[in-house]
């Protein structure tokens, strides 16, 4: 285990590594740097397992030094070793990515051993975790493209194929209805018009069945209007279908999300508007749509029975997974919260690409 050591205090640095010689069978070879910036030199040139820091050097001082060395290799582990017994920075420096934090009077050189191997263990296991949660996402994504394009195909098939052969069928019995009802036509031909015009109310119901499932998979609006026009007709859409008050309301003229980013935006709408009919108990839906500062921030409100940490919170919750995660894949994030019978609150903000912010 190769191991540096960045602490300004030479006698400290001497014990330490004395300290660490004598546990030789561990296998661990130390490098001294007297300086944050001799340190991060070393990260840069050596190969490093893990570094020992203190956070009270010459050219740094408490959290600044472990942000520092964390901004050089995010993937490094660390252990904080330093004279200040101080609880509070101890907590902060574990949450800000510290593997452990000891305090040099109370050292003990088999625990800095077993520190150093379990952060170095920690590290390997978390960055695994990292890669694999990466992995899954990506294919999350990659899945979820193409989800979006069967849709857009099945879609487009309905429209030109089945959509084109009903009309073709109105048609033909439009034609046949209008021999059949001709003056000279036998009496006997009446039942044959009755069952033709059945026909042809069925074919029209089919028709606009038909539409309404094209719209579910791709709505043409967002193709052709864009994202803007998509949810407001989204929101109407609702309304009609479920009876709930749905408004959208947006300063916005245009969002420049590209065509991936604008159906992901609208697919979070759906979904957010899919759980308030399974769950809320809502009369009133909110959509508001508009730009803070670098990001698109997306606020769906309802006035339902609102929803509880431990619900937010449950591993059942698979509505609020999908839109969490649909959020993370365009590298925003998202919050829910909810008040026992005054509502639910759903936030999005997803950074603008850089080109539109």
């Amino acid at each position: 285990m190769r191991v540096l050591l960045i602490e300004d205090n030479e006698d400290d640095a001497c014990l330490i590594r004395d300290a660490l010689t004598e546990r030789t069978k561990a296998g661990i070879v130390l490098t001294w740097a007297d300086r944050l910036s001799t340190g991060l030199q070393r990260l840069t040139k050596d190969h490093i397992d893990v570094v020992v820091l203190d956070l009270s050097l010459p050219d740094s001082h408490g959290q600044a030094t472990l942000n520092q060395v964390l901004a050089h290799r995010p993937d490094m582990p660390i252990v904080v070793l330093t004279g200040l017994d101080d609880e509070a920075l101890a907590v902060g420096a574990l949450r800000q990515g510290a593997q452990d934090y000891l305090v040099k009077n109370r050292l003990d050189g088999d625990n800095l051993a077993r520190a150093l191997r379990y952060a170095v263990e920690r590290t390997r296991i978390e960055n695994e975790l990292r890669q694999s949660t990466e992995q899954l996402r990506a294919l999350t994504g990659h899945l979820e493209r193409a989800r979006e394009q069967e849709r857009t195909r099945i879609a487009r098939e309905l429209h030109d194929e089945l959509g084109q052969k009903l009309t073709g069928f109105k048609m033909d019995l439009s034609w046949l209805s209008k021999r059949l009802g001709n003056p000279q036509a036998a009496q006997d031909t009446l039942p044959l018009l009755d069952k033709i015009r059945a026909m042809t109310a069925l074919i029209d119901e089919t028709i606009v069945g038909l539409r309404r499932l094209i719209s579910e998979l791709r709505p043409a609006v967002l193709d052709h209007l864009g994202l803007m026009a998509a949810l407001e007709w989204q929101a109407e859409e609702f309304h009609r279908r479920t009876g709930i008050t749905c408004r959208f309301v947006s300063p916005l003229q245009q969002v420049a999300l590209g065509p991936a980013g604008a159906t992901a935006l609208f697919r979070i709408v759906q979904e957010a508007l899919t759980n308030v009919v399974r769950h809320a108990q809502a009369t009133e839906v909110t959509i508001r749509l508009d730009e803070e500062g670098k990001e698109l921030r997306l606020v769906v409100e309802d006035n339902g029975k609102g929803i509880t940490e431990s619900e937010v919170a449950g591993l059942a919750s698979f509505g609020i997974l999908g839109l969490r995660e649909r959020v993370v894949l365009l590298k925003g994030r998202m919050t829910l919260r909810g008040c026992p019978g005054q509502g639910t609150t759903l936030t999005a903000s997803i950074p603008l690409p850089k080109e539109a912010a």
